[in-house]
């Protein structure tokens, strides 16, 4: 066999690659590195350093290595988004759309069956969809479920 017989492992490949699938020779596994580039400008150079800055910055401000401590401004950001988020979730549950399918003037269904309207009355046997469940699951009491920022708001609210 010529295979055999070849110095190197590359010329072997080549041989091969001639001798099995006719002329077809083996690509190089590796290609040449880029052309290595000019220097760059002073205004690339600048605008580099501009950005470094910047990335160092959002870095120092979003990844505390020292910690957060009271007074510090991250302690004070991450204060205001939690309340301004609390805020906005009570804003959307009170103003949460009612039920489809209720009658005019009714605020829930009832699980009796009934209709609790606006005016703080049931009213029974108004027809509404059947297979729609009542929202009305247990009554709320004071301090029952209530969330820490709630508690809070409620007990300042209360020793006023």
């Amino acid at each position: 066999m010529r295979f055999l017989r070849t110095t190197s492992i590359a010329a072997g490949r080549r041989l091969l690659a001639r001798t099995r699938l006719g002329t077809l020779q083996c690509r190089p596994l590796a290609t040449l590195p880029p052309a290595p580039r000019d220097r760059p400008s002073a205004a690339e150079v600048q605008q580099l350093a501009k950005d470094a800055k910047n990335q160092q910055r959002v870095w120092d401000t979003f990844v505390p290595e020292g910690g957060i401590r009271f007074g510090d401004r991250r302690f004070w950001a991450l204060l205001s988004f939690v309340l301004g988020l609390h805020a906005f979730n009570n804003w959307r549950e009170a103003n949460a759309p009612r039920d489809k399918g209720l009658p005019e003037g009714a605020v829930r269904r009832l699980p009796d069956g009934g209709l609790l309207m606006e005016d703080g009355s049931i009213a029974r046997g108004v027809e509404t969809d059947p297979a729609a469940p009542h929202t009305l699951h247990k009554i709320k009491v004071i301090g029952e479920d209530e969330l820490t920022l709630d508690r809070a708001y409620r007990k300042i609210k209360d020793s006023i």
